[in-house]
């Protein structure tokens, strides 16, 4: 399996508190069946790229190293969790920000207080520089809980989705865990990442998550989300796209 959204970087962000930590964290994904991991550090400005990239590289080295040395068969690929605000308008090197020099771009919002215009001009910016935009965890955001439709508008407009494994496995709220399993269900997510920051909560042990996942969601799309997606995005290929239906919150019509 691979998992595209990991703060695995020892010191670096609020994920992975030291080395031995990080270790540690990758010897739980090797367990839980991980064989490849992207590291992707909060990035919340895009105007100081230059310093970003060369504290990630460096702490990518280092973990690297560290997990040859002990034989830990996990692969590590660079990318990053990239905040976009207002500042997206002026940033002008998003490429160096994408997964593992590929197209796609992994970002995050602020989870509440934006309107959907807004995150609709973000994406276009983004689009408009020639990158594809993956949404983290879109389950979690207030205006996604309560819009379905502005999920079903994006998907139709290329943007995809990325959900996380303790949502699918109804660990973080009722509303994420509806969204997440709505969009797991329908096709609309290409990725189930695990998000881990820590060996307890939000831990690299996606193996252990899909326990708890619904059971009806198809062999096919978990494959996708857990696999053949985030392939493609490591070698810059096209994703494939699983059979998409509209999603709709439940009691609505």
């Amino acid at each position: 399996m691979i998992d595209i959204h990991c703060h695995i970087l020892p010191e670096i962000d609020d994920g992975a508190r030291d080395l031995e930590t990080a270790i540690r964290m990758c010897h739980m994904a090797e367990a839980n069946g991980i064989k490849h991991i992207v590291a992707t550090p909060h990035t919340n400005t895009v105007d100081n790229i230059n310093s970003f990239i060369n504290l990630r590289d460096e702490r990518l080295k280092l973990l690297r190293r560290s997990v040859e040395e002990r034989g830990i068969d996990v692969k590590l690929y660079p990318g990053a969790e990239v905040f976009v605000d207002d500042d997206i308008f002026f940033a002008n090197d998003l490429k160096r920000l994408t997964i593992n020099g590929s197209r796609y771009i992994l970002i995050e919002f602020n989870f509440r207080n934006v309107k959907i215009r807004k995150i609709y001009d973000y994406l276009n910016e983004i689009i408009d520089a020639g990158l594809v935009p993956i949404i983290a965890h879109p389950e979690r955001y207030e205006f996604f809980q309560f819009d379905y439709d502005a999920v079903n508008s994006l998907a139709r407009n290329g943007v995809i989705f990325q959900i996380n494994a303790t949502s699918l496995a109804s660990l973080d709220g009722l509303q994420e865990f509806e969204l997440a399993y709505s969009m797991a269900y329908n096709g609309l997510a290409s990725f189930i990442g695990t998000d881990a920051h820590a060996l307890s909560h939000r831990a690299p042990n996606l193996s252990e998550m899909m326990r708890y996942f619904p059971p009806d969601i198809s062999h096919y799309n978990m494959e996708m989300m857990v696999h053949d997606s985030a392939k493609a995005v490591l070698t810059d290929s096209p994703i494939p796209m699983a059979e998409r239906n509209e999603i709709r919150k439940r009691g609505s019509f």
